[in-house]
């Protein structure tokens, strides 16, 4: 049984606890009014952090003549834990301690959190999954060893292939290609190292090719961060994956309109320009050859005058698909400028270079344009010679071009 003075005493602590505003006189429940104010002192303390902390009522069973100071360390574990492990945790004490007096009470001292807080967390991460679950981009969680932990349904959506058999075997599944893979576990290793050294790392965005389970290319974009824990400790990696592949589509036909001459649809003179000096810097790095021809229409100008400049280009266009059909897939050619056009030929000399150049003077005579009207090209050839600069290399094409039209066009000329 209970004392009056215990009574009051729990009495009295479950009034401060719960914010009531005592309307009676206060227990004795203190040897002395020091004791009483260090003891009312710490009760309104764990209160009101309690109820900080738990933003909602915490709720006392006491069945014993003693209460206090370790209220609150329960709490606080309970707390700690509900964040962590197990929502809603009771912790129970077989023990009350007030001033140092140990005391054994009839049953147990229960503290529980708010089912307030324990609804809002696990609504809260219900609500994550939920999003996580339903997200169109493929969100996943990896350990350092290169495993998937997680990845969402929407995996299947892009690549085809399901979650289970992502999480099951992703590499055998040739989820990513094999360069990129290598990569992956390159920059994983690093990652890795530097959070062995207690180094963050910063996120990592990376663009790839992949092949959905049906054999199609797509193409994604994915972030890789990490995800640390309240004490700033690394848990595990986490990838945000975006199909790209609409966008990428995009990307290659603005870049394609940019380096393509609308009437003919080979490769204008900025695309040459930039080919050229890459093909200038391989020959110097690597010491190979290239060649270059420049070709001009004979006399175009009398087939505007005589047809019009409709027809005028027509015959650019059926010459441009001619000379196509001509060159290597190696080769690169480009409408220069007006009725000219240059071929680069990557890692070919001479010999070669004159050879193909009289092929496509003899397919373009073979044709007949317009009225039945037969057409000629002029052809110059030059090739690297440890030119110093691109223009000196088109300087000699053009010159032997200039050469071959003075010579009676319809022929090829080397400089």
């Amino acid at each position: 049984m209970l004392s009056n003075d215990a009574k009051a005493m729990i009495n009295y602590v479950n009034e401060i606890l719960n914010n009531k505003k005592l309307n009676h006189e206060t227990p004795k429940i203190a040897e002395s009014d020091a004791d009483f104010m260090e003891l009312d002192h710490s009760i309104r303390t764990i209160r009101d952090i309690a109820a900080a902390a738990s933003n909602g009522d915490v709720f006392h069973n006491i069945q014993g003549s003693g209460f206090v100071l370790d209220s609150f360390k329960m709490f606080q574990k309970t707390f700690k834990l509900s964040n962590k492990e197990v929502l809603g945790n009771i912790v129970r004490s077989k023990k009350i301690i007030v001033k140092g007096k140990k005391l054994r009470p009839h049953g147990n001292h229960e503290l529980i959190t708010v089912k307030k807080k324990a609804k809002t967390i696990v609504e809260s991460e219900e609500r994550y999954r939920f999003m996580t679950d339903n997200a169109c981009d493929i969100i996943a969680t990896m350990d350092l060893s290169g495993n998937f932990t997680y990845i969402s349904p929407s995996v299947e959506k892009i690549t085809g292939y399901s979650q289970e058999e992502v999480l099951r075997n992703y590499r055998e599944l040739g989820y990513f290609l094999p360069g990129v893979q290598k990569e992956m576990d390159r920059r994983r290793e690093i990652i890795k190292e530097m959070i062995q050294n207690g180094e963050h790392f910063d996120p990592v965005n990376f663009e790839q090719r992949q092949v959905r389970k049906d054999g199609e290319n797509i193409y994604t974009d994915t972030v890789v961060s990490g995800i640390y824990d309240d004490e700033n400790k690394f848990i595990e990696l986490l990838t945000v994956t975006r199909d790209i592949t609409e966008k990428v589509k995009k990307r290659r036909e603005i870049k394609r309109i940019s380096e393509t001459d609308k009437l003919t649809q080979l490769y204008n003179r900025v695309k040459l320009d930039n080919a050229l000096e890459n093909e200038l810097n391989l020959a110097k790095e690597k010491a190979l050859n290239f060649s270059l021809i420049m070709i001009d229409i004979d006399e175009f100008k009398e087939i505007n005058d005589c047809f019009g400049h409709m027809a005028g280009d027509e015959v650019l266009v059926a010459l441009s698909s001619l000379f196509k059909t001509c060159i290597r897939s190696t080769d690169i050619i480009g409408r220069w400028g007006g009725e000219e056009f240059l071929v680069i030929l990557p890692d070919t000399n001479e010999h070669d270079a004159i050879e193909l150049a009289e092929k496509i003077r003899r397919q373009v005579n073979e044709i007949l344009f317009l009225n039945h009207e037969h057409i000629t090209v002029s052809l110059g050839v030059s090739v690297y010679n440890q030119d110093i600069t691109v223009d000196s290399v088109i300087y000699r094409a053009d010159q032997a071009l200039y050469r071959a039209k003075n010579n009676g066009r319809n022929q090829v000329q080397v400089l």
